[in-house]
Formats: structure tokens, C-alpha cells, sequence
């Protein structure tokens, strides 16, 4: 599998692509355009549900790359390698 980065949908996101994950091709490109290929190989849109109209991250929305936040790293411009795990949690809204 090489060059392939697995993606993981959690909550609302695995409800609403009724799938677990996929995996895409995304050695050396950037989370968002990882995000992109995973979204057109999905079938489905779920970008909404994590980013703003400025392609920018919602409040609350969690994405990991192998365990590790990815406003801890370089956000959405982090670079993904072949075998990377990138985790995504929609904002949870409550009350």
C-alpha cells in the first residue's frame, strides 16, 4: 500500500458516511489535500462539518495525524507520509 494514507471518521462523521474509514493516496501532501481526496473518494461531503468557509478549522474540530493533534504541528499544512493515520472528530455540540 504504498503512498496510502488511512482515514478515520469518528461520531457524526461515521454516521453520516456510514463508514469507519478509506484510504487515499497522500505520501508528502498536506492534511487539507488529503481531506480533498478523502472527501471525492467518499462520495459524500463531510469538509463542512470540520472546516470553515475559509478552509480554516471549526472550534471544536479534532483532527489527529498518528495520535497527534494537528494544531499542535503545522494544522492543515501538515505533511502526511505513506502508512500515516489521520483521525477525524466533527465539533460536538451539546446542552
Amino acid at each position: 500500500m504504498a503512498g496510502k494514507v488511512k482515514v478515520r471518521f469518528y461520531a457524526l462523521l461515521r454516521r453520516r458516511l456510514q463508514r469507519e474509514a478509506l484510504e487515499v493516496e497522500g505520501d508528502g501532501l498536506a492534511v487539507l489535500d488529503v481531506l480533498r481526496r478523502a472527501e471525492k473518494e467518499a462520495g459524500r461531503p463531510f469538509l463542512d462539518e470540520l472546516l470553515d468557509p475559509q478552509q480554516g478549522l471549526l472550534a471544536g474540530t479534532l483532527i489527529l495525524v498518528n495520535g497527534e493533534n494537528v494544531r499542535l504541528k503545522e494544522g492543515l499544512a501538515t505533511r502526511l507520509r505513506a502508512g500515516d493515520a489521520l483521525d477525524l472528530f466533527s465539533p460536538a455540540g451539546g446542552g
